[in-house]
């Protein structure tokens, strides 16, 4: 997990434009259920972390292999191609990515 201060001042913008705030202060991102992740991490908390059984393997092997590849993720890896498609995740930087936790 990545902590709003480890950001560089670009992110920092980035990130307070896109939540459309002024100031983030320190329990902000946690009150809204915001994580801000590496796109390993995300990717793994997103599509990894809930299988406990075959069937659930099998679930997210067949949404990857589903998955069109559109122009936009030219230079991309799958892992990236994946996270970034998700529609709770919001690219910060090519470092960060910021995430909608539904889960609360």
């Amino acid at each position: 997990m990545i902590q709003y201060s480890d950001l560089n001042n670009d992110e920092k913008r980035t990130l307070r434009e896109h939540l459309g705030v002024e100031r983030v202060s320190a329990f902000y991102l946690e009150d809204n259920h915001l994580l801000l992740m590496d796109v390993k991490e995300l990717f793994e908390y997103i599509y990894l972390d809930d299988i406990y059984k075959l069937k659930d393997a099998m679930e997210v092997i067949d949404r990857i292999k589903d998955t069109v590849i559109s122009d936009n993720y030219t230079n991309k890896t799958v892992q990236e191609m994946l996270v970034e498609s998700n529609s709770k995740v919001t690219k910060i930087s090519n470092e960060v990515y910021l995430y909608k936790d539904s889960n609360y």
